[in-house]
């Protein structure tokens, strides 16, 4: 829970920071790269949590990864972090910047799941389908077989699902009420 607390307090002084020198976009783009190479990296955060390796080991390492690839205002944060002995909270800090970036800027995930990928024209009619709840609507597609067809809309607590799946649990719930009425 701490670290939490921690990452949000961060994350919200490095939102406002960038968005005041006006290199929000360019920082969100940095914190999604970090955020991925955590993700792909299971071993570099458990790295970053240990105790037992040096700080300046650890400076290093993110120095390494991300000196040339993400801005010196990025770094800077970076740097800041094992100065102050936070390393151990940069994967939540990228996560949790690119929650309130989307908050601060309007911008909601929308998950979409159907049986196989999508064309142009379904992913513009599910973005137009959702505008009115959001500024930017940004689009995650997922493809689950499991639903037989149609589609499963998420955003935040929203949920359109017109699935086959779903239709035919719905008759089997009525036709078996029907059934235990008569």
């Amino acid at each position: 829970m701490k670290e939490t607390r921690v990452a949000y307090r961060y994350a919200k002084s490095l939102v406002d920071l960038a968005a005041e020198k006006g290199v929000l976009d360019q920082v969100n783009g940095d914190m999604a790269g970090i955020e991925s190479v955590f993700k792909q990296n299971h071993e570099l955060a458990s790295v970053m949590k240990n105790p037992i390796i040096q700080t300046d080991k650890k400076a290093g390492i993110l120095r390494a990864l991300f000196g040339t690839k993400v801005s010196p205002f990025t770094m800077s944060l970076l740097t800041l972090l094992t100065n102050k002995h936070r390393e151990n909270v940069v994967f939540e800090i990228s996560s949790e910047f690119q929650k309130q970036y989307r908050e601060k800027l309007g911008i909601k995930i929308v998950e979409v799941t159907t049986t196989q990928a999508i064309t142009d024209d379904q992913r513009a009619n599910f973005k137009s389908i959702m505008a009115s709840k959001a500024n930017v609507v940004e689009l995650v597609e997922k493809i689950d077989e499991s639903i037989l067809g149609g589609f499963v809309l998420r955003m935040d607590d929203l949920q359109v699902d017109e699935s086959v799946r779903t239709k035919l649990q719905t008759i089997k719930k009525n036709f078996t009420e029907q059934v235990i009425n008569h």
